[in-house]
C-alpha cells in the first residue's frame, strides 16, 4: 500500500460562468495523491462542472488547474455516459485501450476480466446503444479504470447500477487506492463514505470542507413557514431540501443552535430536530 502523501494538483481561483450565471466562485483547493475525496451538493451546485474542469473537459472562465505531473493518466466517468452506437463493449474498450497505449496482451486479459466482474460478459458483443442505462454505465466505468489511472473522476457512478455492480465498484475503488490512485467522486445513492478521507460541500458555487477523515454528526432540522430565500444566505446550512410545505436543513452540530435561533427570529415553525450521520445523507444529483 502507498504510504506517502504528495500533492497531485491544485485548483487556483477557479470560476465558471454560463452566460450571466456564475456556477463556481473562486475555488482554490489542493488534492493529494492516494486520497478518496467526495463532493456533496444539490442540483445545480456546480459539482459536476468542477469535475469536468479537473478532468480537462471543461475550461474555467478564470483560474487555473496546476498538475504536478504533466503526464498524469486521468480516468473520467460522466453522470450520463453516452450511447456509443457504432461500438460493442468489446470493440469500444479495446479501442480505448489502444488509444491509451495499452498493449494487446494486456487488453486481451484485462477487458474480459473487467467485463466478467461487472457481469457484462454475455453482452460483450451487443450494441452499446441497446444496453440498459446501468449496463452503459458499467461500460463507462470500465473504460475509465482500464488504464489504471493516477486520478479517477467519478460523477454519480452508482446511478443505475445494480447491487452487484455497486459492490464491485466499491471493491475496485479500494484496489485502486491501495495502488496509489486518487479518486474524486460525487454520490448520493450508495454508501461509500467509510473509505473517504475528505468531503467538500458545494453550495451556491462555493466550496467548503465538511469533514477531515472522521464521520461527523449533524442536525436535520425540519421547518415550516420559512422562506427558502433566507436559508440561501446562511453559510451554516450544508444542504437544503424542499418537501411540500417544509424545508429540511442539514447543519453541523456546532452551528445548529445558531440556525435554530435564526429560524425562531423569522417566526418559522420547527417540527423536527434529529441527529444524523453526515456520511449517510442523500444529496440531490
Amino acid at each position: 500500500m502507498v504510504k506517502y502523501m504528495a500533492t497531485l494538483f491544485e485548483l487556483k481561483n477557479i470560476s465558471k460562468e454560463f452566460g450571466n450565471k456564475k456556477v463556481l466562485h473562486n475555488i482554490s483547493l489542493t488534492i493529494d495523491q492516494n486520497e478518496i475525496i467526495t463532493f456533496l451538493g444539490g442540483n445545480g451546485s456546480g459539482k459536476s462542472t468542477l469535475l469536468k474542469i479537473i478532468a480537462g473537459i471543461e475550461l474555467p472562465s478564470s483560474g487555473k488547474v496546476n498538475y504536478y505531473d504533466k503526464e498524469i493518466k486521468i480516468g473520467y466517468v460522466p453522470e450520463r455516459f453516452p450511447k456509443l452506437i457504432r461500438f460493442t463493449p468489446v470493440e469500444y474498450l479495446n479501442s480505448i485501450g489502444r488509444i491509451s497505449g495499452l498493449s494487446q496482451a494486456f487488453l486481451k486479459k484485462a477487458v474480459p476480466d473487467l467485463l466478467y466482474r461487472f457481469q457484462l460478459e454475455e453482452l460483450k458483443n451487443e450494441w452499446i446503444m441497446n444496453l440498459s442505462k446501468g449496463n452503459i454505465q458499467k461500460v463507462g466505468i470500465i473504460q475509465a479504470i482500464l488504464p489504471k489511472p493516477e486520478l479517477l473522476i467519478l460523477d454519480e457512478p452508482f446511478s443505475g447500477l445494480d447491487s452487484h455492480a455497486q459492490k464491485e465498484l466499491l471493491t475496485i475503488i479500494k484496489e485502486l487506492k491501495d495502488k496509489g490512485t486518487t479518486i474524486l467522486i460525487t454520490n448520493h445513492e450508495a454508501n461509500i463514505f467509510e473509505m473517504v478521507e475528505t468531503a467538500y460541500g458545494i453550495r451556491n458555487g462555493l466550496i467548503s470542507p465538511i469533514i477531515n477523515g472522521k464521520k461527523e454528526p449533524i442536525k436535520l432540522l425540519e421547518v415550516k413557514r420559512l422562506d427558502e430565500s433566507h436559508v440561501l444566505k446562511w453559510n451554516e446550512v450544508l444542504h437544503m431540501e424542499k418537501k411540500k410545505n417544509r424545508l429540511l436543513l442539514y447543519v453541523q452540530l456546532k452551528n445548529s443552535d445558531k440556525v435554530l435561533y435564526r429560524i425562531l427570529e423569522l417566526q418559522g415553525s420547527i417540527s423536527r430536530v434529529e441527529t444524523v450521520e453526515e456520511f449517510h445523507l442523500k444529496f440531490g444529483p
